[in-house]
């Protein structure tokens, strides 16, 4: 073998080297990649999973919170019935109007008609013929515009 024959072999074993350097390389590049990409992932995870126990935990909080308001709230709102079903052994209930009052309010109600829903009864309210400041008064009116 001469000198040419191992030139040659030294030169195809380092292109050889070379492409196989290159093929590791990138082999070794792209696990570090992935294993970067997954350690991120990871990273992400753990986050989102901080991020949900807090959530848990403030709405924990919160429900804790409108759980005991709503127990105040219950209380009061017992404490208040209490006292009104008190207040009404205490005192007896008084009318709001006198028995006379009454028993004339109740004598007016009788006379008037029973049957109001038609639309040809009159409004409760309302009087027929002169009535009020100026009933008698139109004669008076006129003289008073005319001067």
């Amino acid at each position: 073998m001469g000198t040419v024959t191992w030139v040659g072999l030294i030169i195809i074993t380092a292109v050889v080297a070379f492409f196989v350097g290159a093929f590791v390389t990138k082999k070794q590049f792209k696990q570090d990649e992935l294993k970067e990409q997954a350690e991120q992932a990871q990273n992400a995870l753990e986050q989102y999973r901080q991020d949900v126990a807090d959530h848990l935990a403030s709405t924990g909080k919160l429900v804790n919170k409108m759980k005991e308001n709503y127990d105040q709230l219950l209380s009061h709102v017992e404490e208040t019935n209490q006292l009104l079903l008190d207040d009404k052994n205490k005192v007896p209930s008084e009318p709001f109007f006198s028995k006379e009052t009454t028993e004339q309010l109740q004598a007016s109600l009788k006379e008037r008609e029973v049957d109001r829903s038609s639309a040809q009864a009159q409004p409760a309210d309302y009087v027929s013929g002169e009535s009020g400041l100026f009933a008698g008064q139109d004669s008076d009116s006129k003289t008073v515009k005319a001067s």
